[in-house]
């Protein structure tokens, strides 16, 4: 399932896949390994070593106790929307943005370059370590809003796809 989500005004796009180990959830192209249960009136996720409880109040969610406005948009899910018989829907641009601010240091992609889901398309360093950017699904590298060596913003768009 794929879906736009908005928190404090801040947007991200989602995609969450069901594995063999839980749930592959991508957050603006950065993957995350996550298992969630259901513990009424709360859903406590843990992700890595770290568990947040999560409850739902209307227009705004608690992450452990903290509360923050929401909106969810542009929900693609489910098994028709994988179907390869599904009609096309023409082609669709995603911003592909980084999960933390830090400094760009390696672009590995140009534009007009074809490119795969999980696909690296950029390294960024922050906090010492080394973040790759993989692109979020197959398409086309319409541009690349960034060059090596800048400190840039996690709401800063990296790199532009075509995908569809």
């Amino acid at each position: 399932m794929r879906f736009r989500l908005v928190v404090d005004g801040e947007s991200r796009e989602i995609e969450v896949d069901p594995g063999p180990k839980g749930l592959a959830v991508r957050v603006d192209g950065a993957e995350y390994l996550a298992q969630a249960r259901s513990s009424p009136p709360e859903f406590v996720i843990r992700i890595g070593l770290g568990s947040h409880r999560i409850r739902f109040q209307g227009r705004a969610v608690l992450v452990d106790e903290a509360r923050h406005e929401i909106s969810i948009s542009d929900i693609e899910g489910g098994p028709a929307a994988r179907s390869p018989e599904a009609p096309s829907q023409g082609t669709t641009v995603v911003e592909v943005r980084p999960p933390m601010p830090g400094r760009v240091i390696r672009i590995l992609a140009a534009a007009g370059t074809r490119v795969v889901r999980g696909q690296i398309l950029v390294v960024l360093e922050a906090m010492k370590m080394q973040n790759e950017i993989p692109a979020p699904q197959d398409g086309i590298v319409r541009e690349v809003r960034v060059a090596e060596g800048e400190s840039i913003t996690a709401d800063r768009v990296v790199v532009v796809l075509e995908v569809g």
